[in-house]
């Protein structure tokens, strides 16, 4: 778990430092798991994504649906019950911050479904995983499938897990983590903010630049 900017800020915090506008975002941290299913013609035909909280994020979720009101960092059946699909209800025209195209071509997902969560009594943390179906069949073939989870706005980070799954298919195919140029993501951020006036909120307006900080998954198929 990567969680030292959300640490820094909580210093911060405590020490009643106001943190910049490069700093302000992001606010919830999620380590992501990626797995991409194919078929058996190696067609890429549907994603399952994993979310893993921060503890952080973890403990504000859980104490605003009532959740371990002992406070005792477990969660009862019943309990685990109610936080099934607590992150499910998208608002329209939210994507759900994964993002597939096929050499570059975007690839439309369908809504999530197959949705389940666990809690982490030891970390104090929630996993959610849900399953996003391609609206059609992609066959891979020579070109790069490529998942990407991000937050447009930036207001969540995500980081991927390691080892990225490929299931299904006739085992020619297989998912290598990529990691972006962060000099560069961090470059891009300050020309953005660079744009904004004197008096403008750039918390409330933070730029676009999630896409620039997104680690990839990449799917590649060996000729049959």
């Amino acid at each position: 778990m990567r969680f030292g900017w959300m640490l820094a800020l909580m210093i911060m915090a405590a020490a009643g430092i106001t943190a910049g506008p490069a700093v302000a975002h992001p606010h919830v941290w999620i380590d992501a798991q990626v797995e991409v299913v194919l078929d058996d013609q190696d067609r890429a035909v549907a994603v399952r994504i994993g979310w893993t909280y921060d503890p952080f994020y973890s403990l504000f979720i859980t104490g605003d649906m009532g959740l371990d009101p002992d406070g005792d960092g477990r969660l009862l059946p019943a309990e685990l019950a109610r936080l099934q699909g607590f992150d499910m209800n998208w608002q329209p025209g939210f994507d759900g911050d994964s993002h597939v195209s096929l050499d570059g071509v975007a690839l439309a997902l369908g809504p999530p479904e197959d949705w389940g969560a666990t809690y982490d009594d030891s970390g104090g943390q929630i996993t959610t995983t849900h399953l996003r179906r391609l609206a059609a069949p992609a066959a891979i073939g020579t070109a790069t499938l490529v998942v990407a989870v991000y937050d447009p706005g930036y207001y969540t980070a995500y980081a991927l897990l390691p080892d990225p799954k490929v299931t299904g298919g006739s085992g020619a195919c297989r998912a290598v983590a990529w990691a972006p140029d962060l000099d560069a993501a961090d470059e891009a951020l300050q020309a953005a903010l660079a744009e904004y006036s004197a008096d403008q909120d750039a918390e409330a307006d933070f730029p676009a630049i999630g896409a620039a900080y997104a680690e990839e998954v990449r799917v590649t198929c060996t000729a049959p």
